[in-house]
């Protein structure tokens, strides 16, 4: 270990000289890229930078590098985020999702007005009640361990090209929707989102009618995150979509048996020689449409043993004759769709099938003995293959020699891949060329052993063989062959040899030192986790598409012969724009604190991401690695706190005060600093307690220093600062453990200090109302509530279907005369559709500590309520805001009728909501779609009840003269910053703030309002 060194830096800059100084060379390192990003944005942040000092350069790769704690990377965990979704909102029905596109169609018809522009026509003006989308659409860099320059975008499950015009192309995606191009070919395409108002934004697969281009057919429901099971059909290039076809059968075909009702579409496509014709996969079957997607039919995959419906996972097209299309498919055996992903004990056996008669009748080839198992001598079928990811080739004129390649996983052991198998005769038979015959061969390239890569060996999956599996063969050549799987892509230039050469073509984190490092240099960067690969053939040569967790990424030099590093293999990120972020939570600035801009949140698999206040307002940086989860922002007086975290509760913070607000946002080295709250009796937790995937963190902004609670399954923590003020922060147990249910929401009250509750497993809440900054942990206690239900068929006993078991949300009014504190709170439900009687709702109010509820759920739409919160400057406590899976609505008469709220935000389930204090500022974290935010107070209709404390300290004095010097002239109709806000507004009869107003707040000032 070498001793850190303190450095100063002169380096010209411009005209001038810049001389940095400072403590260690890692701060003289921030500085410096700093500057850099002002003065040169698109080569900012290079790690490190090309032309940074050698000295600073060497201590700072030895200051970041040498201590784990900076080095460690995020991996996200796919099986971990599948089953916590489950806990947290329950094992989705059919029922839930056709009810959630119905509702979709009866809310874009009710509220037109509302809904976002349809493709084509003229965007919205700006204005006060519209939605503005804040992205993420750029990117200055990520951090992951270590910094790397790159812009992702979210999940992606498909591309399609038009043959017409290459430059128009379409992505789909796992919960933005459907995007549109074009112009693909150029270095930062436009994208246009097509599907805002469809209700499901969750696309499993997409593919394009070869004949008709402007047809499209969508598959709903993403394989592990948000389900579906429908296909819907644009012929328009997705100007517009007809009604969803929703799929089901039963089992076996024709017999009455088994009824199916899949959720999850994993592959589609489109008959080239017959286009009536569509090839549905499923979780639950194979279905097939000859009435261009009017109907579709579950057919018969025949397999060993008991005849039940076997899961597709991939669909590949091997030629005609006659103009009678031929197929490859592969798939498992049938496992329910409430069964838990794949485990070593649990994953069931693989198959591939094959049909010669446009996909009517299909024959089993693995259970013909077609895979042979190279470990052994006794040539038996290989015994433990579960998932097969199918590329074909460009068929034949004989469609009985298309050569076909395998990437498959094991279904035992690690999960880990299975091998690289090809077969020659259109799927019949099999070879592993892996590279030593055994499905475990070493690429020509690995990275160095003593990495965290994992890449040295053909097994690119890690052990999320299940999760990420993909592979593409160059319709022009067979011998070129792409996959990818969790940290890599690998390539093959010699596919058809009898044992190819594979090598590295990429990595997912891109350093200078470590992980992508290979003896011919660092590997280029393409994000974790593929799930998609293309090649396509274009005029001057071809184009490799991929899309992962972090986008789509593009190269035209993959397959160039030679070495393969950063300087002669080339990705592209065509992601700038492409607004399709899996957000979880939602921190936010206040304007009434002067810190509005401050904005970050969670994302899955793309980290933590905060607004860069030297970029434009739609660009965040990811600061924090892995799944981003919980976020929250606390500001009291002058001082700060922000806090991210990792999935599993692996806790960061960072002090902007000390580091200021840009230290922050780079995450380098111990800016971000990991503190994880007790677990277990022994460290002072709870018993049996444990870390949640869907890690809850909620900032208070109440008391004398900044602070957040934070969840674990059963238990409460408040993170705060000592009382000496010194840059130590420390975990409080908060009161019993919450040992007979689990912690699945936190709330925290805007205006009384010590004021908490916890939306809690089995349909029960907890609030707390004793437990102010100084009051000694111990002393804080949880009054837990009856049953969240209501008796509907009033039998006098609250049955199963009357207790909204999965509750989400708690919130406290701002207003709290005449009512004891945490005596009333409202709460949300997301209990799937179908599972509650009629009239039970998703929406409750108590006005005695939980002892009885009232259902305020009134005409909202029937979908899962994620968030709901009280308008903190509504002192009469009637208006909410309410985030659902078609996303926010309002009520001002507390919940007796509720409208769909503000302009253009598409049909998006809202996972997060941040209002300021003055009810100013409301913004959103959105599941595919984003964050977004509005400014309620600009058009609230509240004549001239304002009282002048913009900040809502209980105090008239300069900010908030300066609040409404600033808005003078603003009016309702005022449609740029800073907009009228109805506090200001204090006497008058208009909707406006003038100089009477400035007036009355200059006399009143130095009083309370």
């Amino acid at each position: 270990m070498h001793k850190r060194r303190r450095v100063v830096v002169s380096m010209a800059v411009g005209a001038g000289v810049l001389a940095l100084a400072a403590p260690t060379s890692v701060r003289a390192y921030r500085v410096w890229a700093e500057e850099q990003r002002r003065l040169r944005f698109e080569d900012f942040m290079q790690q490190p930078g090309e032309d940074a000092p050698p000295q600073l350069k060497a201590d700072v790769e030895e200051e970041l590098f040498e201590d784990g704690d900076y080095h460690e990377e995020e991996i996200d965990d796919a099986f971990a985020r599948w089953m916590a979704h489950k806990a947290q909102w329950g094992i989705p029905t059919k029922q839930d999702s056709d009810t959630l596109l119905a509702e979709a169609r009866a809310e874009a018809a009710r509220w037109p007005d509302r809904m976002p522009r349809a493709p084509g026509q003229k965007s919205l003006a700006q204005s006060a009640n519209a939605w503005v989308n804040l992205g993420p659409t750029d990117a200055f860099f990520q951090f992951n361990g270590t910094r790397y320059t790159q812009v992702d975008s979210g999940r992606l499950t498909n591309i399609a090209v038009d043959p017409r015009n290459q430059n128009v192309a379409y992505v789909s995606t796992s919960g933005g929707g459907v995007w549109k191009t074009f112009d693909l070919f150029s270095p930062d395409p436009t994208w246009h989102p097509l599907t805002e108002t469809l209700g499901n934004l969750a696309v499993g697969d997409m593919d394009m009618d070869p004949r008709n281009p402007d047809t499209l057919y969508l598959g709903l429901g993403d394989f592990v995150d948000l389900v579906g099971g429908q296909v819907v059909k644009t012929t328009n290039g997705g100007a517009s979509w007809e009604a969803p076809v929703s799929l089901s059968g039963t089992y076996p075909v024709g017999s009455g048996g088994l009824t199916v009702r899949p959720l999850r579409i994993r592959a589609l496509k489109v008959d080239p020689n017959a286009p009536n014709i569509i090839l549905v996969g499923t979780e639950a079957g194979l279905y097939r449409s000859t009435d261009s997607g009017a109907s579709f039919q579950l057919l018969d995959l025949p397999n060993v043993g008991t005849q039940t419906p076997d899961t597709v996972w991939t669909i590949a097209y091997t030629g005609q004759v006659g103009g009678v299309s031929r197929w490859a498919l592969s798939g498992t055996a049938y496992a329910s769709p409430t069964a838990a992903a794949p485990t070593a004990s649990t994953a069931v056996q693989g198959d591939i099938w094959v049909s010669t008669d446009a996909g009517l009748t299909w024959s089993s080839r693995m259970a013909a003995n077609a895979l042979p198992d190279n470990n052994t001598t006794s040539g038996a079928t290989l015994p433990d293959i579960s998932r097969v990811a199918l590329a074909a080739g460009t068929p034949p004129a004989d469609p009985s020699h298309t050569v076909l390649f395998a990437l498959t996983g094991r279904r035992t052991s690690t999960l880990a891949g299975g091998g690289i198998w090809r077969s020659t005769d259109a799927g019949n038979t099999w070879q592993d060329v892996s590279g030593d015959g055994k499905g475990e061969g070493s690429p020509r390239n690995p990275t160095f052993a003593s990495s965290s890569a994992r890449c040295i060996s053909v097994n690119v999956h890690g052990a999320q063989a299940y999760y990420n599996a993909t592979i593409a063969v160059d319709p022009g050549d067979n011998n070129r062959v792409i996959l990818g799987g969790t940290y890599c892509g690998l390539r093959t230039i010699n596919g058809m040899d009898g044992q190819p050469t594979w090598e590295l073509v990429s990595h997912w984190l891109p350093t200078s030192t470590t992980n992508a490092t290979t003896d011919e240099g660092v590997l280029p960067y393409v994000h974790a986790d593929w799930h998609v690969t293309q090649v396509l053939r274009t005029p001057t040569g071809y184009m490799v598409m991929v899309g992962s967790d972090g986008g789509l990424f593009t190269s035209t030099d993959v397959f160039s012969p030679g070495k393969i590093n950063q300087e002669t293999v080339h990705w592209r990120f065509p992601n700038r724009g492409l607004v399709t972020h899996l957000m979880y939570n939602v921190a936010s600035g206040d304007p009434a604190t002067g810190n509005p801009f401050v904005a970050f949140a969670g994302l899955q698999d793309n980290g933590t991401r905060m607004r860069d206040s030297a970029g434009s307002s739609t660009t965040f940086n990811q600061v924090i690695g892995g799944d981003g989860i919980g976020v929250a922002a606390s500001r009291v007086g002058e001082d700060s706190m922000y806090w991210g975290s990792v999935q599993n509760s692996s806790t960061r913070w960072c002090d902007p005060d000390t580091a200021g607000n840009n230290g922050c946002n780079l995450g380098v080295g111990n800016v971000w600093r990991t503190l994880a709250p007790p677990i277990g009796a022994a460290a002072g937790g709870c018993a049996g307690d444990g870390v949640t995937f869907l890690t809850k963190v909620r900032a208070i902004n109440t008391g004398n220093k900044p602070a957040a609670i934070q969840g674990t399954t059963f238990g409460v923590f408040r993170l705060v600062g000592t009382p000496s003020g010194t840059d130590v922060r420390q975990w409080q147990h908060l009161g019993a453990c919450i040992t007979s249910n689990q912690v699945r929401a936190l709330g925290v009250s805007a205006t009384v200090d010590g004021l908490y509750g916890v939306a809690a497993s089995g349909g029960r809440f907890r609030i707390m109302s004793d437990c102010t900054l100084d009051t000694p942990a111990a002393q804080c206690t949880w009054t837990q509530t009856n049953l969240m239900a209501v008796d509907v068929n009033g039998n006098g006993t609250i049955e199963t279907n009357e207790v909204p078991t999965f509750t989400s949300s708690v919130d406290f009014p701002p207003n709290h005369t005449g009512i004891t504190p945490g005596d009333m709170f409202v709460g949300a439900s997301v209990a799937p559709a179908g599972t509650l009687l009629p009239g039970v709702g998703r929406v409750f109010l108590t006005r005695n500590r939980g002892s009885t509820w009232q259902n305020i759920t009134g005409d909202l739409p029937d979908v899962p309520v994620q968030v709901v919160r009280f308008d903190p400057s509504d002192d009469t406590n009637q208006t909410l805001f309410a985030g659902t899976d078609l996303g926010v609505y309002r009520t001002t008469n507390q919940g007796a009728t509720w409208e769909r709220y503000g302009v253009g935000l598409p049909l998006v389930r809202v996972m997060d909501m941040y209002i300021g204090r003055t009810g100013g500022l409301l913004r959103i974290a959105t599941f595919g779609r984003g964050m977004w935010e509005i400014y309620p107070s600009a058009t609230a209709e509240r004549g001239v009840a304002g009282n002048g404390d913009f900040d809502r300290n209980g105090q008239l004095d300069f900010v908030d003269l300066l609040a409404t010097a600033s808005r003078l002239g603003t009016t309702l109709a005022t449609a740029s910053k800073p907009y009228y806000d109805w506090n200001q507004d204090l006497v008058g009869t208009q909707n406006a703030v003038d100089e009477q107003d400035l007036s009355q707040l200059v006399t009143r000032y130095g009083g309370r309002p």
